[in-house]
């Protein structure tokens, strides 16, 4: 891997002009480098989806908001004589101001989400797990125009080099109705550091309505809108993606799925959000599940994604209990999976970072007791502008019936975790 040293490092220090690059961290002045003001390391080009088109756009004004709803503030007891004088005064400011809103839960606006966990109210940013979202499924090897309306399983895989069908679990927990509802369903290759430009767009589900949060039907109803059908229950719905998602077998099926929902008019996200920790309208499923009676192993290559602009990074990995994942109910279809840790105990760990594309060792190929050998607990890696992959194992010889190992790399950027994967080992007999 080619790293900052080798590159050199870029100064725009008084001393000379224009902007050098000087082998080591210090300008020829003797002090240090000075590093350019803007990023130096622009991600590349975002490629627009096919028959899209990009129209220049003046963004909105910044909307003005208060902790509280306007009209609940300082407002004198109803009937009294100082209710009107009030009521007149409120109007004055409007029409001179503009208007104050209070927090959008409180007002007659939608309030779209897809959740990372059960009890996800929308609330971001997001510091824990943001990548096994509950509300992402797979009906695997199945195409979706003989896939039902609601997946046949909530814990489901994909197949490799099949066709699967893709779903989505929407809500609107908002005071509004709203109507048009897009859902976007996207795959990316194992990573760490999802962003705009590595999407892959798998298909749009299109004219979702969906009623207020007060809405709630008795059972789970078909709705043949302009789009196509979905479920609905009211306030939130069940959305089939209607183009098939056939994985490459390189990954074997080990990819991340990212579904982005919006409405344009009252509650949209931006074209180039993919974050889940950040923004409500996106979520994620990064988890690759390996099924297995004794030894069950997996190697992985994972992307880094790209950063705007060079920095330190760091990459983990935590051995986790069955119980810390929620997402085993849904793939177990037990609110108590009853699983545990194997007995005999995991090997994983981290190679080296190398340069995308590159070939990633097979640690499952050596022997047992020589894996950990190669393996790290976590990599320091100085990113630039290169895209980087890391390569992670994960194996036991030991893993029987009930028995279950969650793993989790994270990548982290200045300390805070821009993204993750989940590496589940689960018993077969």
């Amino acid at each position: 891997m080619e790293t900052t040293k080798q590159r050199g490092y870029s100064c725009n220090c008084k001393c000379h002009p224009g902007v050098r690059t000087h082998p080591t961290n210090r300008c020829e002045c003797g002090q240090p480098v000075t590093p350019h003001e803007t990023p130096c390391c622009p991600p590349p080009p975002d490629c627009p989806q096919p028959g899209t088109v990009e129209i220049p756009q003046t963004p909105p004004p910044e909307v003005k908001t208060a902790s509280e709803r306007p009209e609940n503030k300082d407002r004198p007891p109803p009937g009294s004589a100082g209710e009107i004088p009030w009521f007149k005064g409120e109007i004055r400011k409007i029409l001179l101001n503009g208007p104050t809103f209070g927090p959008r839960k409180d007002e007659f606006l939608p309030y779209l989400l897809i959740r990372t966990a059960s009890g996800d109210r929308g609330a971001r940013s997001i510091k824990g797990v943001f990548w096994e979202s509950p509300d992402i499924y797979v009906t695997p090897g199945q195409d979706p125009t003989n896939a039902p309306l609601a997946p046949s399983t909530l814990g489901g895989t994909a197949r490799a080099n099949l066709p699967n069908t893709l779903y989505a679990h929407v809500w609107n927990l908002g005071k509004a109705p709203v109507w048009g509802v897009q859902v976007e369903f996207y795959a990316f290759n194992p990573t760490l550091g999802i962003s705009s430009e590595s999407g892959n767009l798998i298909g749009t589900a299109v004219s979702i309505d969906l009623g207020n949060r007060f809405v709630n039907y008795p059972k789970w109803t078909q709705v043949d809108g302009l789009g196509g059908s979905y479920l609905s229950k009211g306030c939130h719905a069940i959305v089939k993606c209607p183009v098939a998602w056939t994985p490459d077998f390189i990954n074997n099926g080990h990819e991340c799925l990212v579904v982005r929902v919006s409405d344009h008019c009252f509650d949209a996200v931006g074209k180039t959000q993919f974050s889940a920790s950040a923004d409500r309208h996106v979520a994620q499923r990064n988890i690759a599940v390996v099924r297995s009676a004794s030894p069950a192993a997996i190697d992985l290559a994972l992307d880094l994604g790209y950063l705007s602009q060079p920095a330190e990074a760091q990459i983990d990995v935590t051995v986790d209990a069955p119980t810390s994942m929620e997402w085993l109910k849904l793939y177990t279809g037990k609110a108590d999976p009853g699983l545990k840790s194997p007995r005999g105990g995991v090997v994983s760990g981290l190679l080296p970072a190398g340069l995308a594309g590159g070939r990633v060792q097979r640690i499952g190929d050596l022997p047992f007791e020589d894996r950990h050998i190669l393996l790290n607990s976590n990599e320091r890696i100085s990113r630039g502008c290169d895209p980087l992959t890391v390569g992670f194992h994960a194996s036991t010889m030991d893993l029987g019936s009930k028995e279950a190992q969650v793993l989790r790399v994270r990548q982290r950027v200045n300390g805070e975790v821009i993204g993750g994967y989940s590496v589940v080992l689960i018993g077969t007999q």
